[in-house]
């Protein structure tokens, strides 16, 4: 009996010592400075004194941001993404009425990045970056994608470096990406298309009206001018994809199946079971008008039957080149006239002048330079100097 006693004595005893040993620790941590914080959204300041954004290193990796106001439109940010994370659509205008360079678009989907970096390196005047903003909570996936040029009927001109500038005013990082950056449960945007847009007579549509019917057009019109370039076709195919790389369609990748397409090696357009209809409706557009060579209008505005559009072939051009016919002065002019204006240095000239001078008077023979006008401005150049057609690439 006695031993039964103390046994149980010794179970209660043991019990209490048991349970303060673990409420000391508990009570030591009512005295210390918490180390951790309970996490606070992107608008919720309750938890934190500024918002958690601020909180993070100032090198941090998080979403790209441009700065419109000071990007020359040279491309080196586009053509350094080793993965078509950017977008860039460019035009051309008089220099008087319309600016000599502009933007159409400037697209980053930072659904797609990979946070490496590389497209930032390269940039003349810094302005695409990396901001420290990071939460990317969406239910449509096409939301993560910026826009940095609110309009496309209103293309956003190209800055134009100032001579021996080395330093450039920018907006402060973050900034603009954070008014980009849509809700969670925000609608998807819509695809407006040039035509549409001026039959409405301006008029924006409602949100969330996605018209791949539209997008379509856009993007076979896109195919249309780089139907002979394949890696500029699988690029825009590849716009028509729901970019998710999930390897439905039996590619490894969005990329595997685009340039399968534009090779020629397949020709389904059913297998992005992510883009669903929308994707399969865009790509059959962008085929049908790389076998008829025209785009397709509205169904509401197709006639019943048009004659079919005799090809225009551009006119040879007569006479002499310029360049035995103009003094070297006026020469120049014409020239610098025809370079892209971005003084981007990737013809590995400081600017497009200093390029210009080395056509012009230094003897430089390599006119295929210029990467921003691209083939505009590489036929022009040919023209100018040889009275020749460019051959091809």
């Amino acid at each position: 009996m006695a031993e039964t006693i103390g046994a149980y004595v010794k179970n209660v005893r043991d019990t209490a010592t048991s349970f303060w040993e673990g409420m000391s620790v508990t009570l030591s941590y009512m005295f210390r400075k918490p180390i951790t914080t309970q996490y606070a959204g992107r608008d919720d300041f309750r938890r934190m004194p500024v918002p958690v954004h601020y909180t993070i290193p100032a090198r941090y990796r998080g979403f790209l941001e441009v700065d419109m106001d000071i990007c020359t439109a040279c491309l080196a940010c586009e053509r350094a993404c080793p993965i078509s994370v950017i977008n860039i659509d460019t035009v051309k205008g008089d220099g008087k009425t319309k600016p000599k360079l502009a933007m159409e678009r400037f697209d980053i989907d930072i659904g797609k990045c990979m946070y490496c970096g590389l497209c930032v390196e390269p940039c003349p005047t810094g302005a695409i970056q990396h901001t420290r903003e990071f939460e990317g909570a969406t239910m449509n996936f096409n939301n993560l994608t910026l826009r940095f040029v609110p309009d496309p009927l209103t293309p956003w001109p190209a800055y134009k470096v100032p001579k021996g500038s080395d330093s450039f005013p920018r907006r402060e990082l973050g900034e603009i990406t954070r008014k980009l950056i849509k809700s969670w449960d925000a609608p998807p945007p819509p695809f407006p298309s040039e035509e549409e847009a001026k039959a409405d007579h301006g008029k924006p549509k409602a949100a969330g009206t996605l018209d791949p019917a539209a997008m379509g057009r856009q993007l076979a019109a896109k195919a249309l001018q780089v139907k002979d370039d394949k890696p500029k076709l699988q690029k825009v195919l590849e716009e028509a994809m729901a970019g998710t790389d999930c390897g439905d369609c039996g590619y490894p990748d969005c990329f595997g199946y685009s340039n399968a397409i534009a090779q020629g090696k397949e020709t389904s357009t059913e297998k992005c079971a992510p883009g669903g209809a929308d994707s399969k409706a865009m790509l059959e557009t962008i085929l049908v008008s790389l076998k008829t060579g025209a785009v397709p209008g509205p169904a509401a505005e197709a006639p019943a039957a048009a004659p079919a559009a005799s090809p225009v072939v551009p006119e040879a051009p007569k006479g002499p080149p310029l360049a035995q016919t103009l003094s070297k002065d006026a020469l120049y002019k014409v020239v610098l006239d025809a370079m892209a204006g971005t003084d981007c240095g990737d013809c590995e000239y400081p600017d497009c002048d200093s390029y210009t001078k080395g056509i012009v008077y230094e003897g430089q023979t390599d006119l295929n330079r210029c990467a921003p006008g691209g083939e505009d401005t590489r036929v022009k150049l040919y023209e100018i100097m040889l009275g020749v057609k460019p051959p091809p690439k």
